[in-house]
């Protein structure tokens, strides 16, 4: 995704989610864009990992068992115009979402793993597929709160999205 860029300085700019690191304005470190109309933005992508897999001529994928799928925050990327804890927490739920996906993600491709199968397209089809509900639900989030500023909405959110990722854990 990001060609030409060295991998070190991909890593410096990237925070991979964990329950256990919440984001901080601190993180945001972006110039913001003031000619859209938002607080902030967050910066997010669902990777697998390794980054650089091999796939032969008959479309398998080599070492197949070593796939992984995180999401990562980008804070070169990611910025904030106008900082308040109820905003921080509705960047974070969209961070918390890509998690949820990356975990389902992680799950899917556990199954065509324990069953062996090595076919790239088996995985990128659970990718394309669960990155697209994604992108949706995280739609819908920002519709139904409002971009964050319905802040009870906000909170059954939260509550909601921290169960699912809890119940995958």
């Amino acid at each position: 995704m990001f060609l030409g860029i060295p991998t070190s300085l991909i890593a410096q700019n990237t925070i991979e989610w964990s329950k256990d690191r919440p984001l901080s304005w601190a993180d945001f470190k972006a110039t913001p864009n003031t000619e859209i109309y938002a607080f902030a933005l967050t910066t997010y992508d669902i990777e697998i990992q390794p980054s650089d897999i091999s796939v032969d001529e008959d479309n398998n994928i080599q070492n197949y068992e070593d796939l992984k799928v995180v999401a990562n925050f980008y804070t070169n990327l990611s910025w904030v115009f106008k900082e308040s804890d109820d905003l921080l927490s509705h960047e974070q739920l969209h961070f918390d979402i890509a998690a949820l996906y990356a975990l389902k993600m992680q799950i899917e491709f556990e199954k065509l793993k324990k069953q062996k199968v090595k076919n790239f397209d088996s995985y990128s089809e659970i990718y394309s597929s669960l990155w697209a509900e994604c992108r949706k639900i995280q739609n819908v989030y920002d519709e139904e709160t409002s971009h964050g500023q319905r802040i009870e909405e906000n909170n059954n959110w939260i509550n909601k999205i921290t169960q699912e990722i809890e119940s995958l854990e």
